[in-house]
């Protein structure tokens, strides 16, 4: 009966860690907005989308996880995490390029930056990150 208990009150004390990490980003993300109006400095909110949802993904695989010994899954960090990690900073990197001069013309013109903005905005792609990266490298099974 004790440890089924503590099963329960490991998932309510995780439940109450995501409300607190969830307020935090979000006070976070509303200062980074705020300086970003006053300074017309954009790319500190560019930046923050990606690395708060990558946050968000390795809290939510802490419930995933049951045993925290290294065991690589190279499939799930080859063929969904690195690909997730590039869609979800990849236009940011873009966007900071661009604002010191380094993107090429070509690259700047074409409707690669505005696919990438699409995807961008739908932060799903920072969670599956941060979740595949600890599931990658902490995975119980093998395939």
């Amino acid at each position: 009966m004790n440890f089924i208990r503590s099963l329960y009150i490991r998932k309510i004390l995780w439940l109450v860690g995501l409300i607190i990490l969830s307020i935090i980003s979000l006070n976070f993300e509303n200062q980074l907005k705020q300086t970003a109006s006053e300074t017309f400095d954009t790319l500190s909110v560019f930046w923050s989308k990606p690395i708060i949802s990558v946050l968000f993904g390795f809290y939510v695989s802490l419930i995933f996880v049951k045993k925290w010994s290294i065991n690589i899954n190279l499939s799930l960090l080859w063929c969904v995490a690195i690909p997730c990690t590039l869609v979800s900073f990849g236009y940011p990197i873009l966007a900071t390029l661009s604002s010191i001069g380094l993107l090429p013309e070509n690259i700047e013109s074409s409707p690669v930056p505005f696919w990438l903005l699409k995807l961008f905005l739908f932060d799903v792609f920072g969670i599956i990150t941060g979740l595949t990266l600890i599931l990658g490298f902490f995975s119980q099974n093998q395939e």
